[in-house]
């Protein structure tokens, strides 16, 4: 082995051993440091993304709220408060509304003769059939706040006639028949 290393000069010698040095350097990194690098990396990747969760963690809250407040609402605008009502109490409810919102508005609440209507695919139908009077403003006003208070009521006939014939403000005598629907269970 001595002649072999004795065929190479000195800077043939020393460049050899630098190269082996290097190879050597080089494969402890690829196979000791590098691993430990990396993993270094996806720990304090993950550090950041759970002190990021932590610090919007009273936002996650605030927005699951309000999303919550937003279906409740929605819930409300469909159904007003009928939804959790059972089928018996649901017709003494609406009259017990119609009879607030008529003392409201100036109307007066003549008559209410709540139905049975027909079954549409998954909803059953209830009817009532609502006799006003009142004035026409006072009329207008009513109806607005009957969409608001009950939810999704749908008109379903409309008859308006003169009770007098002032010509400032004639009396009204209105009849309608509303719809509301329920899902069949």
């Amino acid at each position: 082995m001595l002649v072999a290393l004795n065929r190479f000069d000195k800077r043939e010698f020393a460049l050899a051993l630098a190269v082996i040095v290097f190879a050597v350097v080089a494969l402890l990194f690829t196979y000791l440091i590098m691993p430990k690098i990396k993993t270094f990396q996806g720990v304090s990747t993950t550090e950041v993304t759970l002190k990021k969760v932590v610090e919007s963690g009273d936002l996650l809250d605030t927005k699951l709220a309000q999303l919550q407040g937003d279906i409740d609402s929605l819930q409300r605008r469909l159904h007003g408060d009928m939804a959790s009502l059972p089928e018996k109490e649901i017709e003494a409810y609406v009259v017990g509304k119609l009879q607030r919102m008529s003392w409201q508005n100036n109307v007066q609440l003549v008559g209410i003769e709540p139905s049975d209507g027909a079954t549409i695919e998954s909803f059953h139908e209830i009817l009532f059939r609502v006799s006003l009077a009142g004035d026409y403003f006072d009329m207008y006003q009513w109806l607005r706040e009957v969409s608001s208070e009950l939810g999704f009521v749908l008109i379903k006939q409309y008859e308006m006639k003169p009770l007098d014939n002032l010509a400032q403000q004639p009396r009204l005598s209105v009849t309608l028949t509303m719809a509301t629907y329920r899902a069949l269970q």
